[in-house]
């Protein structure tokens, strides 16, 4: 579901009971009624295969969709007994897939428009990362002079120190203010969803140019003047090479403003919540400008998302679909094995953590220099404060801990305890150790006012 929602490229291949058994709820061990729709309404594409020569143009069509399509799992079922059976298969070959380029004659109206606009705006989510398209969304930005919204899934597609980039406070008032003087605006791999927009009720402007990979999207929550069905790096190329060396207007006035509302916000941020503030200038300034977070749900992540400065693409790692606690520390593994030359972070709650602390073997197995920052308040506290809000009272969400550092250092691994204080010094003690390591710090948090 998470894979889902984040639109993740991830190719499920699943095994089931032995295939004569299927669906005959006859307490066969490990049955389940039926598995294979439960795994298909999460996934772009399914397919059960059900003897030898099934399965490889099963996988060959999975991996097809997730290359073609918006980037979304794929499920492959294989029962236990064609997993062992033998017989005649036909391998195929791996094949470059085209993605969609987008009409022409939209691309060239989109590129007259942006030439024309006074006070344009860039919004950019997801699909730029997922289609590596950064460089040419940075070029267009530049080329016109339009200040750029970033989603949460978009961070890091352009640089949050750029001075062009505003980032992800779109629901924030003085951006809000923005949007509604904004007399253009080009959204790029974005869902326009239900947080990032506060319920649908943000002001995007009459006048959106709406490029995207998935055709449903183009029209779905905001109506659009043009929708583009889109690669987006495909759709920025051809902007840019529509728009060449023609003059667009003078935006100077406009990117001031821009600049001016980020700034606001960001001066807002560090009045109201001086110590959620200090936590996240704390931890940039302790990680490099390459290094890759990962974050769970958790009180500090909620402000993460929005405040943490992301200056590289594929950096920002964050569970935004399901919200699913246990997510950052694994995910800051697969990480690591992934880019093993890039410093690597996860960021979580104590509760979260203990989904799957237990993950710490697999690190201390295969060294994985990985520290996980636990912010630690004996409590489920976004669920703790949401209950105290709403109810005056909150039920069973304060947890009885173990030692983490204690914990850590039972598989293996190196402990510290930081306070807010002391975490910069303490992570940069923990990325230079030899292995993986856990950074307990003690500390009440709040939760940002709105979450985008």
């Amino acid at each position: 579901g998470e894979a889902y929602g984040d639109s993740v490229p991830l190719l499920n291949i699943m095994a089931e009971d032995m295939s004569a058994y299927l669906y005959q709820d006859r307490a066969i061990v490990h049955e389940s009624k039926d598995q294979f729709g439960i795994f298909a309404r999460l996934s772009q594409w399914s397919r059960q295969a059900l003897s030898p020569g099934e399965i490889p143009p099963a996988i060959h069509e999975a991996l097809r969709r997730m290359q073609v399509n918006r980037p979304r799992p794929t499920t492959v079922e294989i029962p236990v007994d064609v997993f062992r059976a033998e017989g005649e298969v036909t391998t195929l070959a791996a094949e470059t897939h085209k993605r969609p380029r987008g009409d022409p004659h939209d691309l060239e109206r989109a590129a007259a428009l942006l030439a024309r606009a006074e006070r344009p705006l860039l919004w950019a989510g997801g699909g730029v990362i997922a289609a590596g398209a950064w460089q040419e969304l940075r070029a267009l930005a530049e080329a016109l002079d339009i200040p750029v919204l970033l989603t949460a899934s978009g961070r890091g597609a352009m640089s949050d120190d750029h001075p062009l980039v505003i980032g992800n406070h779109a629901t924030q008032g003085p951006v809000k203010r923005l949007l509604e003087r904004a007399d253009l605006m080009l959204a790029v791999g974005a869902t326009f969803g239900y947080l990032p927009t506060a319920r649908w009720t943000l002001p995007i402007p009459k006048r959106l140019i709406h490029i995207d990979l998935d055709p449903a999207q183009p029209g779905k929550n905001y109506p659009v003047e043009i929708g583009i069905h889109a690669d987006a790096k495909h759709a920025l190329r051809a902007l840019l090479s529509a728009l060449g060396g023609a003059p667009s207007s003078n935006h100077d006035a406009w990117v001031d403003d821009a600049r001016a509302a980020r700034q606001a916000v960001e001066m807002d941020l560090a009045q109201r919540a001086p110590l959620e503030w200090g936590l996240l200038q704390t931890l940039r300034r302790a990680l490099p400008r390459e290094a890759v977070i990962t974050a769970d749900p958790h009180l500090l992540g909620y402000w993460a998302r929005s405040h943490l400065p992301i200056y590289e693409p594929r950096t920002w790692l964050h569970d935004l679909a399901f919200g699913t606690l246990g997510y950052a520390y694994p995910v800051a593994l697969g990480a690591k094995l992934g880019a093993p030359d890039l410093p690597v972070v996860a960021l979580s709650g104590d509760g979260g953590f203990l989904f799957t602390g237990q993950e710490l073997a697999t690190a201390v197995k295969y060294g994985l220099r990985v520290p996980v920052v636990i912010f630690n308040d004996s409590a489920y506290g976004a669920i703790k404060e949401d209950f105290l809000r709403d109810y005056g009272r909150a039920y069973e969400v304060d947890l009885v801990n173990p030692d983490f550092v204690a914990y850590a250092e039972s598989f293996g691994a190196k402990g510290f305890r930081a306070t807010p204080e002391t975490l910069g010094a303490t992570l940069e003690q923990a990325l230079r150790a030899d292995g993986p390591s856990v950074i307990d710090v003690r500390v009440t948090l709040r939760r940002p006012l709105a979450v985008a």
